[in-house]
C-alpha cells in the first residue's frame, strides 16, 4: 500500500506574515512541526502493485487491488478546533544551522497522521469504510534544506513512516473490522520550497492525537521560524498564485467531493489555504498511470496574504 505522504509537501500551517526582511540571512531553521490538510478526491493510492491478500476481508475473498480515495480527518486537538482541519504532522528533529554553501539538514519523523476514505472500497465480501493512522514508533529519515535567498530556499525530504489501516464493513458486523500495516518509504517531492516566517504557527500549549485513538496525548512543540512549500515571494505580493484557492464550507470545490457537503481545508482565520500538488501540480490529471504517476496527492498549508482573508467555519467536533 503506498499512502500518498510526501514529505515534500508537508509543511507548517502558519498564523503569521512574511516581514520581507533581509535580515533574515544566515539565521538558524528552528526544530518544530509541519502541519498540512489533505482535501477528500485530491489524496489516492493504488493497491494494484501491492494487493491486498486474497481471505483478508472474509473467507474466499478477493485479492484487493482497486484504488482508495482519502481525505484528511482532522486530528483531535486540545483546545478543540485549535489547528482547523489538520490532518498530518511531521516533526523536524533538530535545529539547522546553514554552512558556507547555505545548505544544512535535520531528521524528520511522521508525529501524527488522520485519513479517511472518501468513500467506502467495494470487496467482494461488501462495501467498507478506510481509515489510515500510524503505527507505533515512526522511522527517522534525513531533510536537507538549501538556503538560496535571504527569504527562503528549497528543501527536499524523504520520507519512512509505519501506518495502520483500519477496514470496517459499512454494513453488518462493525466488529468485524480488518487492519493492515506496512512501513512505507517514499522518496522527495520535485519544487519544494520554504520561507522563513518571524510570527507564532500556532497557540502555546496545543496538544494533538499522536496515535490515532481520538484524544489528545502530546503536546506540540514550540513554533517554528520555516515555513514549507511556499515561495517567500507568493507571501510578499498579491494572492494570484493559481494554487491559492479560497474555499467556503460546502461551496465549490469545498473538499472535492463534488457533493457540496465536505466543508474542504479550514485555517484559523483569516488565513487562507494554499494548494501543492504531487506529482504534476501543473497537470490537469496527475493521476495517470500511462506517465507512470499511479497517484495524485495534493495539500494545503495556511497562509495569510496581506490583500484578502478568509473564513474558516467547520461543524461542531
Amino acid at each position: 500500500m503506498r499512502i500518498l505522504i510526501r514529505s515534500a509537501l508537508m509543511g507548517a500551517v502558519i498564523l503569521m506574515l512574511i516581514t520581507g526582511s533581509p535580515a533574515f540571512a544566515g539565521d538558524v531553521i528552528h526544530k518544530g512541526v509541519d502541519l498540512w490538510m489533505t482535501v477528500a478526491g485530491f489524496a489516492r493510492t493504488s493497491f494494484a502493485q501491492e494487493p491486498i491478500p486474497a481471505g483478508f476481508f472474509c473467507a474466499g475473498s478477493q485479492p484487493f487491488t482497486g484504488t482508495v480515495t482519502f481525505k484528511g480527518a482532522p486530528l483531535a486537538a486540545e483546545p478543540a478546533r485549535s489547528l482547523g482541519s489538520i490532518d498530518t504532522v511531521v516533526r523536524r528533529l533538530d535545529d539547522v544551522a546553514f554552512n558556507e554553501k547555505g545548505e544544512g539538514a535535520t531528521r524528520v519523523q511522521l508525529m501524527a497522521l488522520s485519513l479517511v476514505s472518501a468513500q467506502p472500497i467495494e470487496t467482494s465480501c461488501g462495501k467498507y469504510d478506510v481509515a489510515v493512522t500510524l503505527a507505533g514508533e515512526q522511522p527517522t529519515t534525513t531533510m536537507r534544506i538549501i538556503r538560496t535567498d535571504a527569504l527562503g530556499g528549497t528543501y527536499t525530504a524523504p520520507l519512512a513512516l509505519n501506518v495502520k489501516a483500519v477496514f470496517t464493513p459499512v454494513q453488518g458486523d462493525k466488529g468485524a473490522r480488518r487492519e493492515l500495516t506496512r512501513r512505507i518509504e517514499l522518496g522527495p517531492g520535485s519544487h519544494s520550497v520554504w520561507a522563513y516566517v518571524t510570527t507564532p504557527q500556532y497557540p502555546a500549549g496545543v496538544s494533538i492525537d499522536t496515535n490515532g485513538d481520538g484524544k489528545p496525548d502530546t503536546v506540540l512543540p514550540a513554533t517554528s521560524n520555516f515555513l514549507a512549500g511556499v515561495e517567500p515571494a507568493v507571501l510578499k505580493g498579491p494572492a494570484m498564485s493559481p494554487r491559492f484557492v479560497q474555499l467556503q464550507p460546502g461551496g465549490p470545490g469545498g473538499g472535492g467531493g463534488g457533493g457540496g457537503t465536505d466543508p474542504g481545508p479550514c485555517c484559523p482565520s483569516p488565513q487562507c489555504p494554499y494548494q501543492s500538488c504531487h506529482c504534476d501540480p501543473d497537470a490537469t490529471d496527475p493521476f495517470n498511470t500511462a506517465t507512470g504517476c499511479d497517484h495524485l496527492h495534493c495539500i494545503w498549508t495556511c497562509v495569510q496574504y496581506p490583500d484578502r482573508a478568509c473564513i474558516c467555519a467547520l461543524p461542531p467536533p
